[in-house]
């Protein structure tokens, strides 16, 4: 058992402004091979979000590690971002699929295309942990909870109880949002929750953090 679990990466090329006009010029040069532009249904999407940004979607036909998918290349102030990856026909991408396209077009589009332009490409990690969601002090206390905690019963037991509220109270006056679904993924995939008792903690974490902004806004 790891203490992290996969996630979807992120990506974004940043640079200078009065240069993106070259970088979105040389992207659109730049496919071949698997990955091709989707101008109109790019312009649909712009569209549909009601956005002056400019909005690119790219196309990679399927190989053996994933299928046929678009990817969005989105413009924001220092250049474009990555919003979502998604399958063409249907259903969902795993995280290992979603980051090997994203890899593929590092490496076949982005990569030489925002070097010579003078952009640069930053990705998250593809791996992640609590650490990465939540303060040291907060991920100290999820910890504690869990090590400690009879995976059976949850919180139930009042000195589980305890711990559990330590934490939650933490996460809240540290101001961070943790995400339930990333916590319950964590639980149950990094520290051997059973999957229905990760969820149901997951969904108690997120009634409590609800209940305590609440308090302090009124």
């Amino acid at each position: 058992m790891t203490s992290n679990i996969e996630v979807y990466r992120d990506l974004h090329i940043r640079g200078p402004l009065e240069k993106r006009a070259e970088l979105r010029s040389a992207l659109l040069n730049a496919v071949g091979g698997r990955w091709s532009i989707d101008i109109k249904r790019s312009e649909e999407l712009a569209n549909g979000a009601i956005t002056n940004d400019d909005v690119l979607l790219f196309r990679t036909k399927p190989t053996d590690t994933y299928p046929e998918a678009g990817l969005t290349l989105w413009q924001h102030e220092e250049g474009y971002y990555v919003p979502n990856i998604v399958p063409l026909e249907s259903g969902q991408l795993s995280h290992a699929q979603y980051n090997a396209i994203l890899d593929d077009f590092i490496e076949n589009i982005a990569a030489s295309v925002a070097t010579k332009h003078g952009f640069e490409i930053s990705t998250t990690s593809g791996h992640q942990s609590i650490e990465d969601w939540v303060p040291e002090d907060a991920a100290i206390r999820l910890r504690r909870f869990s090590g400690a905690a009879n995976k059976s019963t949850g919180a139930s037991h009042p000195s589980d109880e305890r711990r559990w509220f330590d934490f939650i109270v933490s996460v809240h006056r540290s101001g961070q949002r943790l995400d339930a679904d990333q916590l319950a993924r964590w639980l149950h995939e990094a520290d051997g929750w059973d999957e229905r008792t990760a969820h149901d903690l997951a969904g108690r974490f997120e009634g409590a953090t609800a209940l305590l902004k609440f308090y302090d806004e009124n």
